[in-house]
């Protein structure tokens, strides 16, 4: 009887210390990095938990601890506006010692950015925005620079160089690249 009493008490503090423990649960981090996250909206997914990841982040951690042994896949639940987002490495099996890195790697859109032209009558006209450029021909009634820009990402085209004889100018050259190709811009050119 005392054996027994003696078992019983024995199995209840073991219970008891699991309990204190956390007992079955887990006791691995899911993490990874992120990478070009520019945008807000992107939710990451493993099982049934859903993970917001803000613009600018460069890990995250679900809050789900895994087993050794449980598998996981972590999937893009949500895209964030205008960007694209691709999961590298997110699903495998925890070992007992760590979860397999996973990475996130986000783009955003790029758009193309041009306009129309008047009154180009000569070669010589160089249009920038940042590094790209853009020469227009004589003769030319529209424009586009060969670098995009990226949805919500400023621009600021300028007159870099006039063609002989002409003097041109942009009536609007500042904005913010929205989720579309902008053919908007308006350059005038006129004897001087």
């Amino acid at each position: 009887m005392k054996n027994l009493y003696l078992r019983s008490m024995l199995a209840a503090a073991c219970a008891v210390t699991l309990a204190a423990c956390g007992g079955g649960g887990g006791n691995l981090y899911l993490t990874g990095a992120v990478s070009g996250l520019a945008k807000d909206g992107l939710i990451l997914q493993n099982g049934s938990e859903a993970l917001p990841i803000t613009s600018g982040a460069t890990s995250f951690t679900f809050t789900t601890l895994l087993n050794t042994d449980d598998s996981y896949n972590i999937t893009i639940k949500q895209q964030p506006t205008g960007a694209v987002c691709t999961v590298i490495d997110g699903s495998g099996k925890a070992s007992a010692y760590s979860v397999g890195l996973a990475s996130i790697s986000c783009l955003t859109n790029q758009y193309t950015l041009g306009g129309s032209i008047t009154g180009l009558t000569t070669d010589g006209l160089v249009l920038v925005n940042g590094s790209g450029k853009s020469s227009p021909l004589a003769g030319s009634t529209t424009f586009v620079f060969g670098s995009t820009v990226g949805d919500g990402a400023p621009y600021n085209v300028n007159v870099l160089t006039n063609p002989p004889g002409l003097t041109c100018t942009i009536s609007n050259p500042v904005g913010t690249m929205g989720s579309s190709n902008n053919t908007s811009l308006v350059v005038g050119c006129a004897p001087n």
